[in-house]
């Protein structure tokens, strides 16, 4: 919903109304605000008929319509509870809370502990690795020898 007016609004039905009442409030709005047989100039009435079209689609559609009046009664709620989310975007903006860290928790320490574990296991292998192979690890690199 692009605007601030309701889909209803839009068709000037109730939110009770039904599927036979919508088609008949789109049929009626539709010819009136048809860019082909309006008075209306033309960008004016392509968006208004775009607005209505648009309205008619979302509630003539059961699923988009329960959809649509989910996010209505979503947004009654939020505009109920401003005193609640002004406050949290206060709290949220507050500069104290940055440096503020959780603790680890167990399952986090314990997999630091087995990466840790794993790294240095890595690390140690190669090293035997190499020395049991001969090769040296003070190597130079080639590209360095002229």
């Amino acid at each position: 919903m692009k605007s601030e007016t309701s889909y209803y609004k839009i068709l000037g039905v109730n939110k009770n109304a039904s599927n036979n009442e919508l088609r008949k409030a789109f049929c009626k709005l539709s010819i009136e605000l048809h860019p082909d047989t309006t008075s209306l100039e033309i960008e004016v009435a392509k968006s208004k008929f775009q607005e209505v079209l648009e309205a008619y689609e979302n509630l003539n559609n059961s699923n988009l319509r329960k959809i649509y009046d989910e996010k209505i009664k979503a947004k009654s709620r939020i505009k109920n509870n401003t005193n609640v989310l002004n406050n949290l975007i206060i709290e949220s903006n507050n500069q104290s809370l940055l440096g503020n860290r959780r603790p680890f928790s167990n399952g986090e320490l314990f997999s630091l502990f087995l990466l840790i574990i794993i790294i240095s296991i890595c690390l140690i292998s190669t090293i035997l690795f190499a020395s049991f192979t001969g090769k040296e690890l003070d190597t130079i690199p080639l590209w360095l020898i002229k």
